[in-house]
């Protein structure tokens, strides 16, 4: 008795065992890109630039760490700033740059903000503080994509978010009580 039937040639036995090779090469690619973490972000500074009609132009600089143990080549950003709740600034930037690998970098991003907008949240804005007797708070959540500049398919952009206080930015650091 033969394994094989004389119509089917060796060929033929052996695409279903490249088809599960490859198969299995692309999964190994896809798990490489898995353990890659977005880097983490924070907003260092904001700079006014200029006003003109009903529009404000501002620069963030956002600080950029890398927890990966590997270089990334930046290519761009976008984000959007939001403070109290209100999206006030919407932006972009085709800097390019380098993170290096758990490393650090200052990137700069223009956002543009509508004077309507900063009107709304100064109306809300009262409006809460008139009805609370708490501490007043300026808090902002940034948002956006870092756009990269990788061969890897799938991993050209990473999602970023983060939060924290606007007048905390302003304040400088207090030095530390001594006993």
């Amino acid at each position: 008795m033969h394994l094989y039937h004389r119509n089917v040639t060796p060929i033929r036995w052996w695409r279903p065992v490249w088809v599960l090779l490859l198969g299995s090469l692309f999964l190994s690619c896809a798990t490489l890109d898995a353990d890659i973490e977005p880097p983490h972000i924070s907003l260092v500074k904001i700079t006014p630039l200029n006003t003109e009609n009903l529009e404000s132009a501002f620069r963030l600089d956002l600080r950029l760490i890398n927890p990966n143990d590997r270089a990334f080549r930046i290519r761009g950003v976008e984000c959007k700033l939001d403070v109290n709740g209100s999206t006030i600034a919407v932006g972009a930037s085709q800097a390019a740059t380098e993170l290096p690998r758990l490393g650090t970098t200052v990137m700069p991003v223009t956002v543009y903000a509508s004077m309507s907008d900063f009107m709304w949240l100064i109306f809300r804005m009262m409006s809460q503080q008139a009805d609370q007797h708490e501490e007043f708070q300026l808090t902002y959540a940034l948002r956006g994509k870092i756009f990269l500049d990788e061969e890897l398919p799938g991993l050209d952009r990473l999602p970023f978010e983060t939060e924290g206080d606007l007048l905390k930015l302003r304040r400088s650091p207090r030095p530390a009580s001594q006993p």
